[in-house]
């Protein structure tokens, strides 16, 4: 089995910054809601996603020599729409979540990315692991979206 450093990974900072602006994101969308049921939801966004994003460090340390700490434009221009947003609506529930089913996409087509590029044996697990929880966070987002 081949260890992070013996061969280069693809594409895993770009997934760490995109996770690390949903993490705060989703801080920054509880104390907005209301609704407790979606504040208990973000907070199992941000859990998953800090499970995940230790899971990568290795592979982000070993090819930048530090861990990745930066985020994603594309998810921190979604969160300044979203606040404005939310601004000019009532439903401040439902403008984030709509809002955060979306960062779930970005995310998962970050992911999906990385998983196209040659990778080493176990940073493909990692991604594996880490797809499917995101995954699993994406399909719960979009059931709350419907309610």
């Amino acid at each position: 089995m081949n260890s992070p450093q013996e061969q280069n990974v693809h594409h895993i900072t770009e997934i760490i910054q995109v996770m690390n602006s949903g993490i705060d994101f989703y801080e920054k969308a509880q104390d907005k809601v209301t609704e407790p049921a979606i504040v208990a939801l973000f907070q199992r966004m941000i859990d998953a996603r800090k499970v995940c994003i230790e899971r990568l460090q290795p592979y982000a340390i070993n090819t930048q020599g530090k861990r990745e700490e930066g985020s994603a434009f594309a998810v921190e221009a979604r969160k300044a729409y979203t606040t404005l947003m939310t601004k000019f609506t009532d439903d401040k529930n439902s403008a984030y979540v709509d809002e955060l089913e979306e960062v779930e996409d970005k995310t998962l087509a970050e992911i999906k990315i990385a998983m196209k590029k040659p990778q080493p044996h176990d940073c493909e697990a990692a991604l594996a692991k880490t797809l499917l929880t995101i995954q699993s966070c994406h399909a719960e987002m979009s059931r709350m979206q419907k309610h």
